[in-house]
């Protein structure tokens, strides 16, 4: 029987507290600040870099690494590359966060790229990101109606990428969804404020991170249960503020919830 989220949210969510998994972070600077705060807010230790040979050597010692591309440049991508190379070989979990992918040509040649040399365990991106990725994709694609993840149509796709990269595919939205070969999996609630805050998809790839971390056999519950607990975190966050467009209130108490949620 496939395991709700909640309940691998249950289990894995101590163990990353317990254990503080190093978390190589290899993410964009307009939201370095909110992985790093995440990944201590749950638990884990973040750790980041600009250079090439040192972010190998910390992919030596981690137990995860996180390859984000949402500002793009040639020196990121020998930094990630030599990353991404060191965690295939080491067989430790590496997450791809294809921030942008579809949008411009360079990030769909990055995207590619760091599929195809570091062959990533979790491909985490919102609907159009994913669709991207996928052979015969045509034209940039901005605003994608997440939902539309959830029809057959675009859920097979999901699935189809999952097969055809050998990785977990976690696409987020209001109902996240969760595919790995032919099993998928949905993640329900969250705030619609989540949305409105700077860098919480990059936030969530860092907390996918850190969950398979210390569930490397099995990326595809450690990606639900990150998702389910920002979800949760989110809903904790925007019951708590005291008027419901109060943005700034909301990013306190969501770095809160995300570190008292048990």
């Amino acid at each position: 029987m496939p395991r709700a989220p909640d309940s691998l949210f249950q289990e894995l969510a101590p163990q990353v507290r317990a254990r503080g998994p190093l978390v190589l972070s290899l993410t964009n600077f307009v939201t370095a600040n909110e992985c790093a705060n995440a990944l201590l807010a749950v638990g884990a230790a973040p750790v980041m870099s600009l250079d090439r040979d040192d972010a190998a050597d910390l992919a030596r010692v981690a137990s995860a690494v996180v390859l984000n591309i949402g500002t793009l440049n040639p020196a990121f991508m020998e930094v990630a590359l030599a990353a991404g190379r060191t965690a295939r070989e080491r067989g430790i979990p590496l997450v791809l966060d294809p921030v942008g992918a579809g949008a411009t040509r360079a990030r769909l040649e990055a995207a590619g790229a760091l599929l195809s040399e570091t062959k990533p365990t979790i491909i985490r991106g919102n609907l159009a990101e994913i669709l991207a990725l996928l052979p015969g994709a045509v034209g940039a694609q901005k605003g994608v109606d997440s939902d539309a993840a959830h029809s057959p149509e675009n859920r097979e796709k999901c699935a189809r990428l999952s097969r055809e990269r050998g990785a977990v595919v976690a696409v987020t939205g209001p109902v996240d969804l969760v595919a790995q070969g032919e099993k998928t999996a949905e993640i329900p609630g969250g705030s619609p404020l989540l949305t409105r805050l700077t860098g919480t998809g990059c936030l969530l790839s860092a907390l996918v991170g850190a969950y398979a971390a210390v569930a490397p056999e099995d990326p595809f519950g450690a990606a639900q249960a990150a998702m389910r607990h920002l979800k949760k975190a989110g809903e904790a966050a925007a019951s708590l503020l005291s008027a419901p467009e109060n943005l700034g209130e909301f990013r306190v108490r969501l770095f809160d919830a995300l570190a008292t949620l048990r």
